[in-house]
């Protein structure tokens, strides 16, 4: 008896249907040479839906036109803000089409056609479109659900109370695909929100001012700061197009970029041609010196290697000054509109020093990084050299790892057994 009432329904509303796509068939020549999103014209898609119809309902050929076309009031309900005449419906057809098989089938693979076409059909949306929204198509569906269970009452000789239950449960299942799409669409938003967010800010900084909506300030007794510039930057600059220069000085930061991720530093800012980070933020850790140094000599290699380059194309090139210290810093977050995780203190000017201090392509740091460093690494003292607004510091050039830790590009067994023990809070004793 269901499954009669399921073919019964399924054969009024094809028939409705069927003048739907006749009257769509009949619209202007300029609507039907409309390109759809897979590359055939509207005119070809109704053509082959219309004669999808007549073969999986062969029966409403011939049949009395309804009082009404089922399409046309579906939009004049929901308010469609176009006329039907000057609109071609050739996507909302391609999936009436399958929810009509999938009615009178009932199959699983019947299903899941209906819910592909639904998927596909929304994939070709403007979302950014006003008004639009899941609110909004759920009113439409229940506006169809709503005709369709107007036309389902007027036929003769079937359960009513059953088929009710059918187009019910068929609407439901669509509004659940269309919810579907909707969560996946808010799911990727929020997951793009994220990614942009940990791009400016350290994932637990992000993470605090989400919860928070504001990011408490802190002071971290121990972190090393780094700063890089390039020697003869401006003149050279003042002979590039804009483009190059930018490009030129994105392929060098994005070095950086990776190098600060592989040793666990944070990237502050770049500030023209000068780039800061910093290790032992946000997260206090116990190595940061080191993860800075091994990333300063990275960096120092990366630019040597770079500049070679240019040297045998015959292009101008720079050279990079790194300098680095380690002390107390204040770190946070400053901004409201536009976010920036930042560190202040005495230590970030001290490290700025030591850049500017420095000579191309070394490494300067202060007597407070070298005192931490010098079991492991080979420096060159250099005495005291004065420093703007600081007087005379004294700085030291850090060179490589010393030779029985191997290099900073391919460390030993033994500095590795070292440094995990310093991760896990031991103090450097050498022997």
């Amino acid at each position: 008896m269901m499954q009669d009432t399921r073919r019964a329904i399924a054969l009024e509303i094809a028939r409705w249907f069927f003048y739907h796509l006749k009257a769509e068939l009949a619209k202007n020549n300029s609507l039907q040479q409309q390109t759809s999103f897979d590359g055939r014209t509207a005119g070809e898609v109704n053509r082959a839906i219309y004669d999808r119809l007549l073969r999986e309902f062969p029966e409403i050929e011939g049949t009395a036109e309804p009082p009404f076309n089922l399409i046309r009031e579906w939009a004049k309900r929901n308010r469609f803000a176009f006329n039907y005449d000057d609109y071609n419906f050739e996507r909302y057809n391609r999936l009436f089409i399958e929810r009509l098989l999938a009615l009178k089938e009932d199959t699983p693979e019947s299903h899941e056609r209906f819910k592909e076409a639904t998927l596909v059909n929304f994939r070709q949306f403007d979302y950014t479109q006003a008004g639009f929204s899941i609110s909004f198509l759920i009113r439409v569906e229940n506006n169809m659900r709503e005709l369709l269970r107007e036309i389902m009452l007027k036929l003769p000789g079937i359960d009513h109370e059953a088929g009710w239950e059918l187009i019910f449960e068929q609407s439901k299942e669509y509004q659940e695909t269309v919810n579907e799409v909707f969560e996946k669409r808010l799911q990727d938003a929020r997951d793009e929100s994220d990614r942009l967010l940990h791009n400016i800010l350290p994932a637990s900084i992000a993470a605090e001012l989400k919860k928070e909506q504001r990011v408490k300030p802190v002071q971290i007794a121990s972190a090393t700061v780094l700063f890089t510039d390039f020697k003869g930057f401006t003149k050279i600059a003042e002979t590039m197009p804009p483009e190059q220069l930018i490009g030129e000085l994105d392929e060098c930061f994005s070095v950086f970029d990776g190098i600060c991720s592989e040793h666990g530093l944070e990237k502050i800012k770049t500030i023209g041609d000068s780039y800061m980070c910093a290790g032992g933020l946000p997260t206090p850790n116990h190595t940061h010196v080191f993860d800075v140094a091994f990333a300063a000599l990275k960096m120092r290699r990366a630019i040597e290697e770079l500049a070679a380059k240019r040297r045998e194309r015959g292009l101008p090139y720079w050279q990079a000054r790194i300098g680095f210290h380690t002390g107390p810093v204040v770190a946070g977050v400053i901004g409201k509109d536009k976010f920036s995780y930042d560190i202040w203190g005495d230590t970030v000017n001290t490290a700025s020093r030591m850049e500017s201090s420095g000579e191309p392509g070394r490494i300067n740091v202060s007597a407070a990084s070298y005192e931490l460093l010098k079991p492991l690494f080979q420096l060159v003292p250099r005495g005291e050299v004065e420093a703007k607004n600081k007087g005379k510091i004294g700085m030291y050039f850090l060179e490589e790892l010393k030779p029985r830790f191997g290099t900073a590009a391919q460390p030993g067994e033994e500095l590795r057994g070292i440094y995990e023990r310093l991760r896990n809070g031991a103090r450097l004793v050498m022997r």
